[in-house]
C-alpha cells in the first residue's frame, strides 16, 4: 500500500482541493473514481518492483500500457490491480509448494478500508474476501493471545470465535474474473521476463562500475 500513498502525495493538491470539496478523504476519492474504470484497466500494468533487491540492482517498478485517455483513474487503479496480482500469485507459489489450497481471504490494515480494493481482489483471487469488523490484525492477534494466556478461552479457535467478527463479504464478478485470470496469466506473471532485460541494460548504462 506504500505505492497507493506515493501516488496519492504526487497527484498534490488537486486530489486534496476535490476530496475536501466532497468532504471524503483523498483515498475515498480516489477509490470513487477508479471504480469506474473497467477491469484491466484498459491494458494499463502496474509492476511493483518499486525496492530492488541487493542481487537484483537493475530492478524498477513499471507501468505499461499508457494510452492518450488514460488519467489519474487509470494509475490509480492499476496501482491497486498490481497489488493484488502480486499477493495473488505469491499466495499461490505459497498454497503450491505446500499443497493446501484456500478457499477464502481475509484483508487486514488500511487498504482493506477500500472497497474497491476488497473488490479487485476477490475478482482476481476467484475467491471470497472478508473485512473484519477489526482490521487491525496484529491487535486483535495479541488480544487473542492475551484471552488464551489468562485463561478467558481456552483455546485458539474459541478466543478466534467469540473475538474475530466478519464486517463485510465480497464476492467475485464472474465477468472481471475472467478478465483479471486471462491477463495474470498471460501478461502479468511473465511481464518481467521482458523488461528485466531492458532495465539491466538501462542500469549497467547509468552505472558501468557494475
Amino acid at each position: 500500500m506504500w505505492t497507493v500513498s506515493w501516488f496519492k502525495d504526487l497527484l498534490g493538491e488537486k486530489i486534496s482541493i476535490r476530496s475536501n470539496y466532497q468532504g471524503i478523504s483523498e483515498e475515498e476519492y480516489l477509490n470513487e473514481q477508479a471504480a469506474n474504470i473497467p477491469a484491466g484497466s484498459d491494458g494499463l500494468m502496474t509492476k511493483l518492483d518499486w525496492l530492488a533487491n541487493p542481487w537484483e540492482p537493475f530492478k524498477r517498478g513499471v507501468m505499461i500500457g499508457f494510452n492518450a485517455h488514460h488519467d489519474y483513474r487509470y494509475l490509480y487503479r492499476s496501482i491497486l490491480e498490481g497489488i493484488a496480482y502480486t499477493m495473488k500469485n505469491n499466495v499461490t507459489n505459497m498454497t503450491d509448494e505446500m499443497g493446501h489450497p484456500i478457499d477464502e481471504v481475509i484483508v487486514t490494515g488500511g487498504g482493506s478500508n477500500s472497497d474497491l480494493l476488497m473488490q479487485i481482489f476477490a475478482d482476481i483471487f476467484n475467491l471470497p474476501i472478508k473485512r473484519n469488523v477489526v482490521n487491525g490484525s496484529a491487535s486483535v492477534g495479541a488480544a487473542i493471545n492475551a484471552a488464551v494466556g489468562l485463561g478467558i478461552y481456552e483455546t485458539y479457535e474459541e478466543a478466534v470465535e467469540k473475538m474475530v467478527k466478519v464486517k463485510d463479504v465480497f464476492t467475485p464478478n464472474p465477468e472481471n474474473v475472467a478478465v483479471y485470470k486471462q491477463l495474470n496469466e498471460e501478461v502479468y506473471q511473465s511481464l518481467t521476463d521482458y523488461t528485466d532485460e531492458v532495465l539491466k541494460k538501462t542500469y549497467h548504462v547509468l552505472h558501468p562500475e557494475s
